[in-house]
């Protein structure tokens, strides 16, 4: 399958910037036994009069540009009124609808972490923590109480645009959809605005989809020090995709989502800042840096280790131009951190730990050839109040990535490398922000403390900053699949509708 050629087949949130988004809500729901065909029927309606298309998306962003640029409606339209909205499939609702529909084969997708279900694979697989005298991860009881079938996400610049647009919906389908429960998420206030909520400036660093058709030449540009990956990355389908040949049709230009309900405790965060910089003979600000591997502002210690120079966080033309150190670790399978030595960037540093750039050993020399199919597109949002507002309030982000491929893109990001004691070599520890094993009570890790690397400092293995409260693994179909093989409804003796109310079958788009 060559490259895509449009950009109205995909859902809006998974390519170029995702939706628009001020506040978001992730409605997860159930098919309720007997509304099945009822379900994939109304489907079709809602693909094609409320889910927004990436070139749904693009539009409004060029319309919000232009209303920006023009001196008379600058000011009045400085905050357009947006909204969009995007549906994704669990295993289990993929198969409720394959039960009355011609054609949608989801066997190939009964295996792996997406046929079993996040809470199956959050223990063994992810190392969440374990509830006690249970083998299930420690999470919600609406995490672990409620079977999913999918999850409607509606984004927008206000909270009463998004309700209508999730009312709608949800009156498209009637009783063919559930509410199991919702989230809310909102992107922080004032000079917070683009941090989560430990306060460094978040989605900095994302790949670019090469050849997307359409776009103008300040759309398509790459800023330097960004990654270019194949659009197989993340639609099903396409070129750099490995499993292409393997996936049914109707899975073309899909792309699966992982959502994650993250904890953060704040003050624990700069507690431990503050007591183990004192520990290492180092400040706050700096230790956070160290292991963020950026400053709050974004600006990477690389570029300035020694303090936060914002110039460069909010510079997009630098803010990602560097590589990690020492150089040449692509080369090696060994690395031995030895007292004395200097480390700008500790090996495990969350943003190295996820995306490794100039390390990574494997079969191409260009070392980020070995990781760009490991790459994944996030798409989260912090989710509860302000610190200051209400200190014992629950806050967090609620992440979400999309990829087409698990095993390649978050599984093996969390799995392989965050959670990984040696990755990339020993002394590493485990992601100080999405890291975790739930086998051991502490982890070292080397590379904190600026001038000795070796000096080792431990880290809870149980992650206490972040916790994860609950998730799961969704598909994003495409429009097309939606409003063709996943609403073809056959009929059956008794039911006079057929598949779309005049008692035929209608043939697969």
């Amino acid at each position: 399958m060559g490259s895509i050629t449009d950009l109205s087949n995909v859902q809006g949130d998974i390519l170029l910037d995702g939706l628009n988004k001020e506040v978001e809500t992730f409605a997860f729901f159930n098919i309720p036994s007997g509304q099945e065909a009822a379900f994939a029927r109304a489907l079709r309606n809602v693909a094609q009069e409320e889910i927004t298309s990436t070139q749904n998306a693009l539009s409004t962003k060029r319309d919000i540009r232009d209303c920006r640029s023009d001196p008379q409606l600058g000011a009045v339209m400085s905050r357009v009124p947006t909204v969009g909205a995007n549906i994704s499939f669990t295993f289990s609702g993929l198969q409720k609808i394959s039960r009355v529909v011609s054609g949608l084969d989801v066997q190939s997708l009964s295996g792996g972490s997406f046929g079993s279900g996040m809470k199956q694979t959050a223990v063994s697989g992810l190392q969440d923590p374990i509830k006690p005298d249970t083998q299930d991860p420690a999470w919600t009881d609406q995490w672990l109480n409620n079977q999913l079938d999918g999850v409607l996400l509606v984004a927008g610049q206000t909270t009463q645009l998004v309700q209508d647009k999730l009312n709608r919906i949800t009156q498209l389908f009637g009783a063919a959809v559930k509410i199991a429960f919702k989230i809310d998420g909102n992107v922080r206030p004032g000079d917070q605005r683009g941090k989560e909520h430990f306060g460094y400036q978040d989605g900095i660093s994302q790949p670019i989809v090469g050849g997307l058709p359409g776009l103008t030449k300040e759309e398509s540009f790459v800023p330097p020090g960004q990654d270019i990956i194949d659009q197989g990355v993340i639609l099903c389908g396409r070129p750099g995709d490995a499993q292409a040949q393997s996936r049914p049709p109707w899975m073309l230009d899909g792309s699966f989502l992982v959502f994650r309900q993250l904890k953060q405790n704040v003050a624990d965060w700069d507690d431990f800042l503050q007591q183990s910089s004192n520990t290492l003979g180092t400040f706050k600000d700096q230790l956070g840096a160290r292991l963020i591997g950026r400053w709050k502002s974004g600006c990477p210690i690389n570029l300035q280790a020694d303090f936060d120079d914002v110039n460069i966080g909010k510079d997009k033309m630098r803010n990602n131009l560097f590589e990690y150190d020492p150089p040449g670790l692509d080369k090696n399978n060994d690395f031995t951190i030895t007292s004395g030595m200097r480390l700008v960037c500790p090996i495990g540093a969350h943003i190295r730990k996820t995306n490794p750039r100039g390390d990574q050993f494997g079969p191409n020399d260009d070392p980020r050839k070995n990781v760009n199919p490991h790459r994944i597109l996030r798409r989260g949002i912090p989710y509860g109040p302000e610190q200051e507002q209400d200190p014992s309030a629950e806050r967090g982000l609620l992440f979400a990535c999309y990829q087409s491929d698990l095993d390649q893109g978050f599984d093996f990001i969390q799995k392989f490398w965050a959670n990984s004691t040696t990755f990339r070599f020993p002394g590493a520890g485990v992601d100080a922000v999405m890291g975790q094993t739930n086998t051991s009570p502490t982890v070292g890790m080397k590379g904190l403390f600026p001038q000795d690397a070796n000096r080792e400092l431990q880290l809870p293995g149980i992650n206490r900053f972040v916790v994860p409260r609950g998730g799961e693994y969704f598909f994003s179909p495409s429009i097309p699949a939606m409003t063709g093989v996943m609403s073809n409804v056959v009929a059956t003796s008794g039911d006079a509708n057929g598949a779309n109310g005049h008692g035929q079958v209608p043939l697969g788009h």
